[in-house]
């Protein structure tokens, strides 16, 4: 979702490193950009690592990731960072019939307004399910999120078509089989044809998605 769908990850570094700093961390922009679309156990890590908390267990780490988690909820709730092409896709894809899931490492309450904004009251018109990072299926690159929507939607990997930005994500949709759009121009794995790659989510088309 986020990269995706929004662009939320300004709010996540702003969060991380104010929350960290002022449990006597210390950030480095190799930190910040490490925190970048990672799963919540990674991001606890990662909250670890900057001294914050002993260990990503340290009950310390949750408290910091919640702390960063409540704020970015706040501002997305506030003015949802849409990235451009997001309302539309979404919306031509709902008018064609099609069953959409949001599968995100993000936390089911960001998630859940991402969706209502793009979808009306609870997102109920566009997205079908939500497959989140607290929802206790695994994360990216692990194939189990997007095997767990494509349960719950009740279809077939080979009926889908996943979009995707980061590597992670597009190697857990391809390890069910299904077939990626990736946004960026440069394809994460060049050699797999299942995987084609756009510049941006605007370039991304109802007719892009339907193609064998």
């Amino acid at each position: 979702m986020d990269g995706t769908l929004i662009d939320s990850q300004p709010f996540w570094d702003e969060a991380f490193t104010r929350h960290c700093t002022a449990r006597g961390g210390t950030v480095t922009p190799q930190l910040v950009s490490a925190l970048a679309g990672t799963s919540i156990p990674v991001a606890r890590g990662i909250i670890a690592a900057t001294g914050a908390a002993a260990s990503p267990q340290d009950p310390a780490a949750l408290e910091v990731y919640e702390a960063m988690a409540r704020d970015v909820e706040a501002r997305v709730a506030a003015r949802p960072p849409l990235l451009p092409g997001a309302r539309e896709i979404t919306s031509a894809v709902a008018r064609a019939g099609l069953v959409q899931a949001i599968v995100s490492a993000s936390p089911r309450v960001i998630v859940e307004r991402v969706a209502a904004e793009l979808g009306g009251v609870s997102g109920a018109a566009v997205f079908a399910t939500l497959v989140c990072g607290d929802d206790g299926v695994g994360a990216k690159p692990d194939p189990l999120p997007y095997a767990t929507a494509v349960e719950r939607l009740g279809v077939t990997p080979h009926e889908c078509v996943v979009v995707e930005d980061s590597p992670t994500g597009a190697a857990s949709a391809r390890g069910n089989g299904i077939r990626v759009v990736q946004v960026g121009s440069s394809k994460h794995f060049p050699a797999d044809p299942g995987l084609v790659a756009v510049p941006d989510l605007a370039s991304v088309t109802l007719d892009l998605l339907l193609r064998p």
